[in-house]
């Protein structure tokens, strides 16, 4: 059976108050589809400069998340504002195991879909997965065309 878990990830600066800094508030929105977790997971998005935000905790104190075709939208914030996404990391502490099939990050205006084409599940229990998942977009798409000009030999 497999699981999907979509992620929408969006960003705005938050006034840091007293830390005297800005900080990023990221809402993260997963589906889970045809298996439950009451595991613990975490998120930390990665641009192509090699930044990174720090791991996020996906936890919403208000409801049971990761159930069985559930939207659950968690609200994190992080000290780094990233200038573009190219991966995201998933990784849990349970071994609970998940398994997603796409995470949708919506950031500054564009969405970046990542795929787990490999269906690796997440799981502390190495007989069910793996305890971290990246996943990258390497799709580089050039469109090249050429233009010419005709002429007709003259008689």
């Amino acid at each position: 059976m497999f699981k999907l878990l979509v992620i929408v990830l969006t960003i705005s600066s938050v006034a840091a108050g007293s830390l005297g800094r800005d900080d990023f508030h990221y809402t993260i929105q997963t589906l889970t589809g045809s298996d439950g977790s009451d595991g613990k997971f975490f998120a930390s998005v990665e641009s192509a400069d090699g930044s990174k935000t720090e791991f996020m905790k996906l936890v919403n104190n208000n409801l049971d998340t990761f159930d069985i075709g559930v939207m659950d939208i968690f609200d994190v914030e992080s000290s780094v504002d990233l200038k573009d996404v190219k991966c995201i990391v998933i990784k849990t502490t349970s071994d609970d195991r998940w398994l997603m099939d796409k995470v949708t990050v919506a950031y500054g205006g564009d969405a970046t879909t990542f795929v787990n084409s490999n269906h690796v599940a997440l799981s502390t229990d190495s007989r069910e997965g793996k305890t971290e998942l990246k996943l990258c977009s390497d799709v580089t798409y050039t469109i090249a065309y050429a233009t010419s000009t005709a002429s007709t030999p003259s008689c």
